[in-house]
């Protein structure tokens, strides 16, 4: 077998302080994905396996793409109860649904969670080929809007999500959105929505320190978005937007968190449409919560979203909030309310949102207080944890009582 494995398999000694787990309660869970990087999916995947007790659940992280070396695992300690396998293997390989099949016989794997499309089809192939799990397979969102797949591969895509044990989505959005691609029935989906720790993503008093400590003036009005530079993420929209409130030049810094898909082609943009407006394309940050609490009010242009995690970030950190009136975002944005919602792809409407929240601060305190209240009520991670657990172990054809369900910690 070409994978390699990062620490050790249950057999062998651990190399990190992780002790063997003896019980048989334990719920082994296997995590297919490609590369480990800094979005969306990935934070919620790892805050997921820091969540669960490890009394009770063991993960194995199998990482496409790239070696053991190339793994980067900022939560991985001693005690983390994760394997982690690595494959160098990307694209078509048609020996990889035998690999991980391997895999999740050596591991004693009780539940494989594939997330997203790109490998279903390995996962239910490796699934065939052992026996004793289960398959539980999650929709995060679509990167386009429109059909997308020919016939004869929507026909795969629909045989394989429907012999599936588990169908989850992460918004009522996402259900709709991947049940209409594959003509089948919204109601095959459960929902298990994102969550954020709302004590870690907080408002804070500290703001003009922490901007001082990013190199941003205490005097300006901070526009934030946070999302990668991909065209999905309409990040060309917000510059449209700003080229029309030229009068704020001297007011706003724009900051631009995320890791760049384009090769520069959004900078090379706004240099040559802003040369006049201070905006920072700051990259892919370790920690985006400094950059949160250091903010005025928050953008996400999108113009196709599940359900972003960091806009729910942005909401728990107390941030107004503007996003498009797309998918996740209209489930968790009462619109006047806890934030506003304007049109995709219409850089007027935008900019208009925009300049309301700039000239008032009575309506930014209000909406971000409304917005961290949603997030306490509706999207508190604890209660993500709790609902993954449960599905988990139900899969695994374990119970969980309440009683254990609430002793789980973030």
């Amino acid at each position: 077998m070409s994978s390699s494995i990062a620490t050790p398999v249950m057999d062998r000694p651990p190399a990190l302080g992780w002790a063997v787990p003896s019980s048989t309660a334990v719920t082994t869970i296997c995590h297919p994905v490609f590369q480990l990087g800094r979005g969306g999916l990935e934070c919620r995947l790892l805050g997921l396996i820091d969540g669960l007790p490890a009394e009770r659940f063991r993960h194995v992280l199998v990482v496409r793409g790239c070696t053991a070396q190339q793994v980067r695992m900022e939560r991985d300690r001693p005690g983390n109860n994760v394997c982690v396998v690595t494959d160098p293997s990307t694209g078509r390989d048609p020996l990889w649904s035998r690999r991980l099949a391997n895999i999740i016989r050596e591991q004693s794997v009780d539940v494989l969670h594939v997330r997203g499309l790109s490998m279903l089809l390995d996962a239910v192939l490796a699934g065939w080929q052992t026996s004793g799990t289960r398959i539980a397979f999650s929709f995060h969102g679509f990167e386009r809007n429109g059909r997308r797949f020919s016939r004869l591969r929507r026909a795969l895509y629909r045989r394989a999500v429907m012999r599936c044990n588990a169908r989850w989505a992460v918004s009522d959005s996402a259900a709709r959105s991947i049940a209409n691609e594959l003509d089948i029935d919204r109601e095959v989906f459960d929902v298990l929505p994102n969550g954020v720790d709302p004590d870690r993503f907080s408002p804070t008093v500290r703001r003009f320190t922490i901007r001082r400590a990013l190199n941003l003036s205490p005097d300006r009005l901070i526009v934030l978005t946070v999302a990668n530079l991909k065209p999905v993420k309409g990040h060309q929209v917000l510059l449209d937007a700003l080229a029309g409130m030229r009068k704020y030049t001297p007011r706003i810094t724009v900051v631009a968190v995320g890791g760049d898909y384009l090769d520069g082609e959004i900078q090379a943009r706004a240099a040559r449409q802003l040369p006049d407006f201070d905006i920072r394309f700051v990259g892919e940050q370790a920690d985006v919560l400094p950059w949160m609490q250091s903010a005025d009010l928050f953008v996400l242009p999108s113009l196709y979203e599940g359900l972003s995690n960091s806009l729910l970030e942005a909401m728990s950190c107390e941030l107004p909030c503007v996003a498009s009136n797309v998918g996740g975002n209209t489930e968790v944005i009462d619109h006047g309310e806890s934030g506003l919602l304007v049109t995709p792809g219409d850089p007027v409407e935008l900019a208009s949102a925009i300049q309301f929240l700039l000239e008032d601060a009575d309506a930014r305190d209000s909406i971000g207080a409304a917005a961290r209240r949603t997030v306490i009520q509706n999207h508190r991670v604890d209660d993500c944890v709790r609902r993954y657990g449960r599905a988990y172990a139900e899969l695994a054809g374990r119970g969980v009582s309440n009683s254990h369900i609430e002793r789980y910690t973030v």
